[in-house]
């Protein structure tokens, strides 16, 4: 009988224990590479960046709320906690190794692989990199969702051939934020970055019908939009799906001529929400004359195709650039 009880006794303590390490929470490693040499900094870059993938991880796994409480900034904080009403995302790995990279106001981690859940039973689970911006005191001040690394390498190389570098870092910056922000369904954001009298073009595929009942071949015709116009629809369309997955390939900056502080970003987005998806060319028209605000004063969207089987793309002259805007 004493035997049975020490036994007992003993098989409660492994059952015990077995439950604190399933319950206890998993921790996720983040290590700069190379970078810096600045040991202060990297080992502040690291703790923090550690402490919310960790968080962030445990929270995907509880299917629960974060808690980013001295872990991001506060601006950051609501930001992500925004996108998180939109998305659940959760690290690849529990291991993240990355180059530490110079932003316009800090640093960056950037090609972080993450899994992403829709808050939507229809959606299915995706797959993002992120990019974890920094102060320069190594704390936490974003997270976007971040362009594809070729990508951002070409645009990069460009820079340092244009000798804008900097500015290249910058917009790449607000375009990044500015694609997140549909992700986040920010309104706000995209209220302050378009300027008062910004123009919205967005074009449709027709197919006209001749007299004898003939189609020709399929054009694109244009609308025009306020910016009241364009984020009041925008408004409803957030307010009617639940998922809004916005990405964008293919990044192309090129500055103005003549003035700057003017650069053109054509895009190929892809647009996904709860009930209608799409893809196209964005073109934005960016004005850095104001660092601190910079302002998008045209953005258009044109379709890639000109027909549903995505054999006939839309020439390549009759893609927007710098050149189709009068006063720009």
């Amino acid at each position: 009988m004493q035997a049975n009880r020490s036994n007992m006794k003993r098989f409660i303590a492994i059952l015990s224990t077995f439950w604190l390490i399933l319950s206890a929470s998993a921790q996720v490693e983040v290590e700069v590479i190379d970078g810096t040499s600045n040991q202060m900094l990297k080992n502040s870059i690291e703790r923090n960046a550690s402490s919310f993938m960790s968080e962030v991880y445990n929270a995907y796994q509880g299917n629960r709320a974060l808690n980013l409480s001295g872990l991001v900034s506060p601006n950051a904080e609501m930001s992500i906690e925004m996108l998180w009403e939109n998305v659940h995302f959760c690290p690849e790995d529990q291991y993240v190794a990355e180059i530490l990279l110079n932003s316009s106001d800090g640093y960056q981690l950037r090609n972080i692989p993450l899994v992403i859940l829709p808050q939507d039973a229809g959606a299915d689970t995706d797959y993002k990199d992120a990019v974890l911006n920094f102060d320069r005191n190594g704390n936490i001040a974003a997270v976007y969702f971040s362009i594809e690394s070729n990508t951002y390498k070409n645009i990069m190389e460009k820079g340092v051939q244009l000798n804008d570098m900097e500015r290249r870092l910058e917009i790449l910056d607000y375009v990044e934020r500015f694609r997140t922000s549909y992700n986040q369904k920010d309104l706000n954001f995209l209220n302050q970055v378009f300027s008062d009298d910004a123009l919205i073009i967005t074009g449709k595929v027709i197919n006209a019908r001749k007299g004898d009942g003939f189609i020709s071949m399929p054009k694109v015709t244009y609308t025009k939009q306020t910016k009241s116009e364009y984020l009041a629809k925008l408004s409803n369309i957030f307010r009617n799906n639940r998922y809004i997955n916005v990405k964008f390939d293919d990044v192309q900056i090129k500055r103005h001529g003549a003035n700057p502080n003017i650069y053109g970003v054509r895009v190929v987005q892809h647009w996904n929400t709860s009930n209608y998806s799409d893809e196209g060319y964005v073109y934005m028209v960016w004005d850095f004359s104001n660092p601190e605000a910079p302002q998008i004063h045209v953005r258009t969207w044109q379709p890639m195709y000109l027909d549903s089987a995505k054999k006939n793309p839309l020439p390549e002259e009759e893609i927007f650039d710098l050149n189709s805007f009068e006063g720009i």
